[in-house]
């Protein structure tokens, strides 16, 4: 519960809103979802979505959006700000992808996939009528869906290619490189002028400086960081897979363990990092792997075959995004 709430708080900074997090957000959290294209939640009717208006926090940069505010239409449906917020907070990943506008464009992308598959689900006649579907019947109805429409995901890849699909993603079948970072992060206001960048990138370079001077790296980091999750934790975030971001990759390829960085761009601003720690990647051998290769390329092949289909049917359902900085998540 504690970690649902939290998490509430952290899209409630993410989308300029200040409200309480309690009973909606628990609820949200409690929704059950089928791995679908997305990031495995099943669609979310607007009455499930918290409706409350919540004043904004922050610099007041940028105009809060308010949980009932439209951001897209997938024919008939809308999906509200607080259907995202709500779609977002059941996978951890989303939280961090949903930092940035790119990130937010990309997990409302997921979400039109969904409501899209759905869609596609109830026209052929796989979802039940009698009963709002569960989480068994989107699965079902989905397995449906893909026998029919891209059945070749299910097929077997020559053996030379599963092979050349394990050299070229090893760190999937094992333990991948990690690293423990501290970091330090100073965010650019959404919609800021060069004014607000530069002064940004200014309280970076004195973080800098102050550390130059022998201040500690852990004190600075729960003093000035911008980054919610780092500053309970003095801007210590644990181990992390290197190579999951090139910036983080490129940054820490040149620290010895201990060092820090200078100044640095990251996709939401400006950051200091601290190399605490590193782990060498362990992979499992091709011989171990094979199955899992395998399930993993059908795994792809299934979510390329269901975005294609989606795709064809939003021509003839109908998809539109109706926030400027979203428009990414509908590829026209």
């Amino acid at each position: 519960m504690i970690h649902r709430v939290a998490m509430g708080f952290v899209l409630a900074v993410v989308f300029g809103l200040a409200s309480v997090w309690g009973q909606p957000q628990a609820l949200a959290a409690d929704q059950s979802g089928v791995p679908v294209a997305g990031n495995g939640a099943v669609p979310l009717s607007s009455e499930a979505a918290p409706q409350a208006t919540a004043p904004a926090i922050g610099d007041g940069s940028a105009k809060p959006l308010r949980p009932e505010v439209i951001v897209a239409r997938v024919g008939d449906q809308k999906i509200t700000v607080g259907e995202l917020m709500q779609y977002i907070s059941q996978d951890t990943r989303s939280v961090k992808m949903a930092t940035t506008d790119q990130g937010k464009a990309q997990v409302l992308r997921e979400m039109i996939l969904d409501r899209l598959l759905e869609e596609g689900m109830r026209r052929e006649g796989f979802l039940p009528t009698d009963h709002p579907p569960i989480q068994a019947d989107y699965l079902r109805g989905y397995n449906l869906l893909a026998a029919k429409y891209f059945p070749e995901a299910n097929k077997t890849p020559d053996e030379e290619k599963i092979h050349q699909y394990y050299l070229d993603h090893q760190e999937m079948f094992g333990i991948p490189a990690m690293v423990r970072i501290g970091q330090i992060q100073f965010r650019i206001p959404t919609n800021a002028d060069p004014k607000a960048i530069e002064a940004t990138k200014a309280r970076a370079d004195e973080a800098l400086k102050r550390l130059r001077s022998g201040e500690s790296f852990a004190v600075l980091a729960g003093a000035l960081t911008d980054n919610p999750q780092g500053k309970a934790t003095e801007g210590d975030l644990g181990f992390l897979p290197v190579n999951q971001d090139a910036w983080l990759k490129k940054t820490v390829a040149g620290l010895a363990l201990g060092q820090y960085s200078e100044v640095i761009e990251s996709p939401v601003g400006y950051e200091v990092i601290e190399l605490k720690d590193k782990r060498d990647a362990l992979i499992t051998p091709y011989a171990k792997a094979r199955e899992a290769v395998l399930a993993q390329m059908r795994q792809e092949a299934k979510r390329q075959g269901s975005e294609a289909y989606a795709w064809r049917l939003a021509k003839e359902v109908g998809v539109t995004v109706e926030i400027n900085e979203l428009k990414g998540a509908y590829p026209n």
